[in-house]
């Protein structure tokens, strides 16, 4: 048994190391590739493009943790089962779960590798990359994308502001194009309803002498002023408008409450840039301040921290059961790399619908993140039982 379980590790790791270099040129290439060169084509430095390039990496390569042990699993028990070493073992009166224990051995091992990997490598290197996303953006003109953020209360729950910027901004310039603020508030009269609505055609930041350290002083131009006042008798309420041409307070204590940079990096939602701590962190934070969709999808996140790397170890005796029928139809290596993308593309259709499903409400979050991996498991059972006979 350690001359068979020499040669199972020997074919495992070969294809498992050529899988990881083709899924991660492959990711890369789909999903980061045109990102950079529209950065370089916009004029960014090239070496911060490559700095982009280098810290998207170590993302891509917890996704592709899975799919390389299962095309391993594939390839290399089909191997076996094409040189008829199969057979010889079986004759041996040696199990199929025996002759699998080095895969399920070495997924378990990649699946810890990865959830490791993906804690200590992957937060830092994002962060990173967003921030070099954010230094690229003030090398890159304009941008017609709108932002959007919201400003929490000043007790830590609730929203006091909504800030939406509708014509995206000018990274030259520092402007922001068709702002509108709207300003809420929980204290009677209003009881969460809003105070007053602020639409800008643009603002830029204040003056370098108005400027406090963090940027947060703006300046206003062509800017229209809604504000809501109740009678105290009637209790109803009436809205003044008031046109400025240019304004550097806006009423009712409302402001932008942001920097520059940090309004462009609102959008950042990026849960690989976090730890599992810091992310349970961050949910029970959003919870507290009553963001409750957001905490949901946060969630789904922080139990997909564990799905993922856990798909290795069902990857892998999935792949040892396919492997042995991998000869049917065609080569090893083909047929093998053919049904590792289709598994890995069922795989992540239903992971990711889980996740739209799971944010939504529509099933708890640890169930949303561990609905693939289940099925997975219970494929992988029926086909263990199957090849064992």
């Amino acid at each position: 048994m350690r001359l068979i379980d020499k040669l199972i590790y020997k074919d495992l790791i070969g294809p498992f190391v050529v899988g990881m270099a083709l899924f991660v040129m492959l990711i890369f290439t789909l999903g980061f590739l045109g990102q950079a060169i529209d950065m370089a084509l916009q004029g960014v430095p090239i070496l911060m493009v490559i700095q982009f390039g280098i810290c998207a990496l170590p993302q891509i390569i917890t996704q592709c943790f899975p799919i390389a042990m299962l095309m391993a699993a594939l390839m290399g028990f089909g191997r076996l089962s094409g040189d008829s070493e199969a057979v010889a073992v079986f004759a041996a009166g040696v199990s199929f779960t025996r002759m699998a224990r080095g895969v399920f051995i070495m997924g378990a091992i990649t699946s810890i590798v990865a959830f490791a990997w993906n804690e200590t490598v992957v937060p830092p290197a994002t962060r990173k990359m967003w921030d070099l996303k954010q230094q690229a953006v003030q090398h890159i003109a304009k941008s017609d994308q709108p932002l959007a953020y919201d400003i929490p209360g000043s007790n830590g729950t609730g929203i006091s502001e909504t800030v939406k910027v509708n014509k995206g901004y000018d990274a030259h310039t520092q402007t922001l194009r068709d702002v509108t603020v709207v300003k809420y508030d929980s204290e009677p009269p209003w009881n969460g309803g809003v105070q007053v609505v602020i639409h800008c055609k643009y603002a830029r930041p204040g003056d370098s002498h108005e400027l406090d350290q963090r940027g947060l002083n703006w300046t206003y131009f062509d800017c229209t002023f809604t504000v809501f006042t109740q009678d105290a008798a009637s209790k109803r309420m009436f809205a003044n408008t008031t046109y400025f041409e240019k304004a550097h307070v806006l009423p009712r204590g409302a402001a932008l409450g942001k920097s520059f940079n940090e309004i462009l990096n609102t959008q950042v939602q990026d849960s690989n840039r976090l730890s599992f701590v810091q992310l349970q962190r961050e949910i029970v934070r959003d919870q507290a301040q009553g963001k409750i969709m957001e905490a949901r999808g946060k969630e789904v996140d922080l139990y997909g921290k564990l799905a993922l790397p856990l798909a290795s170890f069902i990857f892998g005796a999935m792949g040892a059961a396919l492997g042995l029928n991998t000869r049917r139809g065609g080569s090893g290596k083909t047929v093998g790399f053919g049904m590792a993308i289709f598994i890995v593309f069922i795989y992540y259709i239903v992971y990711h619908s889980m996740y739209a499903v799971g944010k939504n409400g529509g099933l708890p979050p640890m169930l949303a993140s561990f609905l693939a991996d289940i099925l997975g498991a219970i494929a992988g059972v029926f086909l263990i039982m199957r090849s064992s006979r």
